[in-house]
């Protein structure tokens, strides 16, 4: 066992005997107090209790090292106290003393195990009231000879319970302390010694009577406000207003839930409603930026700063930028915030992944009912075009648009088939030549709008049938697009060199909604000209073929997607300009 340093243990043996030290250094401040005010033996009983209350104080642990800036205003503060000794500066140790114990006692989480520390603050408040102010601040009027006596020779002997009671046990871990009670208990006292030494106008400059009245009204008044606090019959009382005020923090709590509410009821995308409820938590006057992070992506808004406070809720990761360190109750209340927005954000995708897989059960319903009446009917196009004449020489117009057509309407129809028959059993299509397929793309689109271009350097085998999906449902959509704008252009690239292949289509006119354009190839879009499921099929297909499809341009005059081998590059998420 390696052996402790010597200040290592000193640490821990005052620690485990920090209830001799409570003992010791109250009674030293006793010892003080009844001393010959001035005198050698008062300064040296006063040094012995600083130099104990150092070692109890709960602010910093007992074994970690002071800086000399700490050192120096310690060894200042208490040369002053011991120099002058005055009066007043007695009376405002004790009644800090008294703060700093009322900050251990009246501490909710341990309001059950502080009787301990409850005894050392009742002996500081009977010596504060019975001696110290009576004799060091209203030395002309003296002390009573039973007060004196009862305080010289039996008020120490309160000081038992101290070594009879248990100590709490959070003193093993950390001392705990509430900041808000000391500062409360601190001005109670004031306001006590100060309204006994006032009340003495009333009494006849009788000290002992006017602490007896102060008491009582004190008394009086802290059982009305107690009664007001959490009264009976229904009435909410003062801790109802008072809870709301500390849970506020200064902001409008309901105004803010309201706005996310109404935010919930009209937003259907996830991503959209978690930009703007953090927009809303972003006019916050203490905030400065913030990060998010969740499966649609991340954002981030306003500016950073070196307060940084995280939260993670669910799949929601969110970190705030503040312009202030938070405090405990500001930090729960931004918990709070993180908490409701990640919840109504799960609840977003929730409802949309619902929603999704009710429109995909919807169209396989809907495909099942009709699939035997399509086969019937595909069985019949297709005895009609495997008929068809297969002339070497080409034609012209419309029987030449039917020679070209027809063969591959055929393959396509056969494919269908096969589908249909078997829709359980996923079926692989045979792979064509680039050069091929490039060629045919041509002759079955070719006299329309669409400008073609293509850099062939590898003649390898492509998915003829996801590239002709892809082609058509965009070159579908496009065309739709044109009938609303006039003049549109349409162009088809295709490229394929050493191992890289790049197909998309590209028109120029205005650009996708943003929120649509999230949306394509990852979930169906509900449209009013058909299901909208083809552009997810086929990025379905793609997935299955080793290919990722993407919006890889989203501006007006430059719409264009792109399906290209995947990478870690292909992901759905449009380019804004």
């Amino acid at each position: 066992m390696p052996t402790l340093p010597s200040s290592q243990r000193l640490a821990h043996l005052i620690v485990a005997g920090r209830r001799w030290v409570v003992v010791a250094m109250l009674l030293a401040l006793h010892a003080a107090l009844v001393s010959q005010p001035g005198e050698v033996f008062q300064r040296i009983w006063l040094l012995v209790h600083f130099g104990l209350f150092l070692l109890w104080q709960p602010f910093f642990a007992t074994e970690r090292e002071l800086d000399v800036v700490s050192i120096v205003m310690l060894l200042t503060l208490t040369a002053v106290i011991l120099y002058f000794v005055a009066g007043w500066m007695v009376v405002t140790w004790l009644l800090l003393l008294l703060g700093i114990l009322g900050g251990r006692v009246f501490t909710v989480q341990v309001a059950r195990r502080s009787r301990f520390y409850l005894v050392a603050f009742a002996f500081v408040l009977s010596v504060l009231l019975l001696w110290s102010v009576p004799a060091l601040v209203l030395g002309a009027q003296g002390v009573p000879e039973n007060v004196a006596r009862f305080v010289r020779g039996f008020l120490p002997f309160m000081l038992v319970g101290l070594v009879i009671l248990p100590l709490p046990q959070e003193d093993d871990t950390g001392q705990v302390f509430d900041f808000f009670y000391a500062v409360l208990v601190f001005q109670l006292c004031v306001v006590l010694v100060l309204g006994s030494i006032a009340m003495m106008r009333f009494t006849n400059e009788d000290y002992v009577d006017s602490v007896l009245l102060t008491v009582m009204g004190f008394g009086l008044a802290l059982f009305i406000f107690a009664v007001l606090w959490n009264p009976m019959r229904g009435y909410g009382g003062l801790q109802t207003y008072f809870s709301r005020y500390l849970m506020s923090v200064g902001m409008p709590f309901e105004l803010w839930m309201r706005r996310i509410a109404e935010l919930a009821s009209v937003e259907r995308d996830p991503r959209r409603f978690l930009e703007e409820a953090l927009r809303e938590i972003a006019e916050l006057p203490w905030m400065r930026g913030g990060r998010w992070k969740s499966p649609d992506g991340e954002g981030s808004f306003g500016e950073n700063s070196r307060f940084a406070s995280h939260f993670s809720h669910q799949s929601l990761e969110i970190e705030f930028y503040t312009s202030i360190e938070l405090s405990p109750a500001l930090f729960l209340h931004m918990r709070l915030l993180a908490q409701v927005v990640g919840e109504f954000y799960e609840g977003k995708r929730r409802e949309s992944a619902l929603r999704h897989h009710a429109y995909l059960q919807a169209v396989h319903e809907t495909g099942a009912r009709l699939t035997h009446d399509m086969k019937n009917l595909l069985q019949s196009l297709y005895a009609i075009t495997s008929m068809a004449p297969r002339d070497k020489e080409p034609a012209d117009g419309y029987t030449g648009l039917l020679q070209r057509q027809l063969p591959q309407l055929a393959r396509r129809l056969q494919s269908t088939l096969e589908k249909l028959r078997s829709p359980e059993i996923p079926t692989s299509e045979l792979p064509m030549r680039a050069g091929a397929w490039w060629a045919s793309l041509e002759r079955r689109l070719g006299g329309a709008d669409i400008t073609f271009e293509a850099e062939i350097r590898e003649d390898s085998p492509v998915p003829a049938a996801l590239f002709d999906s892809f082609v058509e449902n965009l070159v579908d959509n496009a065309r739709a697009k044109a009938l609303r704008e006039p003049g549109l252009a349409i162009r088809v690239r295709f490229m394929i060199s050493m191992g890289e292949l790049e197909l998309s289509v590209a028109d120029n006119g205005s650009a996708i909604a943003e929120v649509m354009a999230r949306r394509l190839f990852r979930e169906p879009i509900e449209r009013s000209s058909g299901l909208g499921i083809g552009l997810y099929h086929v990025a379905r297909m793609a997935g299955q073929a080793g290919y990722g499809a993407r919006v890889a341009a989203n501006v007006d005059g430059d719409v264009r997607f792109v399906l290209a081998r995947r990478d870690e590059r292909d992901i759905s998420v449009p380019r804004k300009g």
